[in-house]
């Protein structure tokens, strides 16, 4: 499996690369061949990715997110695959450059780490845990594609590019983006409850990675809210969009990596 699965890693990071590469030439070229390389190099950088996750989810019996490898690995094919959703659905085109960025430096900064599946230890063995992880990534991965959407329609404000999506779908992107997350999230915080209460007999502690958890959910709350507020419309909920994932980042890495906390997946 070892074997098969370093070709797997680098092949589909090789086809990120390759897809990014190609976004920042058809920004130079504008030719539909271009953007339609790019594209089909992110479908086969996606298709290794999951034949990878597959195979460690095979080899270790249970969604191999125990560790940093895993869950950025996990976060990675979540965005990729949300990149998809919205190309598919609205033809972003040349706007894939900067998710598909972001997505390559999530993905390249793994590479080198241990790809080796821990044991998984009592509390974790249980479909909650799969669906609570698998929830809150995903979520994750739809505020990263709002950051993404936030920052180009700040961009797109100040330039009016021709290459960009215009400024009306640019804010329908991040709306839909912040609401497809915050739904997600919301699913995983239920699950996180009740597997809480299943593994220790309650449903929510105040450990620093919960707490912090709370704090994303409200914050997520609150942008479904300003969406109806003309004050923060366009400009004030790009900048909300880019400032709520970088509470998404310090919840995620941040903790683990400056705080202490008595999470089980920290």
């Amino acid at each position: 499996m070892t074997t098969l699965q370093t070709p797997l890693l680098y092949g589909a990071f090789g086809c990120y690369l390759l897809a990014v590469l190609l976004y920042l030439a058809h920004l130079l070229l504008r030719h539909t061949w271009v953007w339609r390389s790019a594209f089909l190099l992110v479908l086969a950088g996606f298709a290794l990715q999951t034949f990878c996750l597959g195979l460690r989810w095979w080899q270790g019996g249970y969604l191999p997110v125990t560790n940093l490898f895993g869950t950025q690995f996990f976060f990675s094919w979540a965005l990729a695959a949300t990149y998809l959703y919205f190309e598919l659905r609205y033809k972003i085109h040349a706007a894939g450059l900067f998710v598909m960025f972001c997505n390559l430096l999530l993905y390249g900064s793994v590479l080198q780490r241990s790809t080796d599946l821990p044991p998984l230890i009592p509390a974790l063995d249980t479909p909650l845990f799969t669906l609570h992880v698998s929830l809150s990534f995903a979520g994750y991965a739809f505020f990263a594609m709002a950051f993404s959407m936030g920052v180009l329609y700040l961009l797109q404000k100040r330039l009016s590019s021709g290459l960009l999506p215009d400024l009306q779908l640019l804010r329908k992107l991040n709306e839909e983006a912040v609401f497809l997350g915050f739904s997600l999230f919301s699913l995983c915080m239920i699950f996180g409850s009740i597997w809480a209460f299943v593994a220790w007999g309650h449903y929510f502690s105040w450990n620093i990675k919960g707490v912090w958890s709370a704090l994303v959910w409200l914050f997520y709350a609150g942008m479904c809210h300003a969406k109806f507020i003309r004050r923060w419309q366009g400009s004030g909920y790009a900048a909300l969009s880019i400032v709520g994932f970088g509470v998404v980042l310090f919840t995620y890495l941040g903790i683990g990596l400056l705080m202490s906390s008595n999470h089980p997946l920290d």
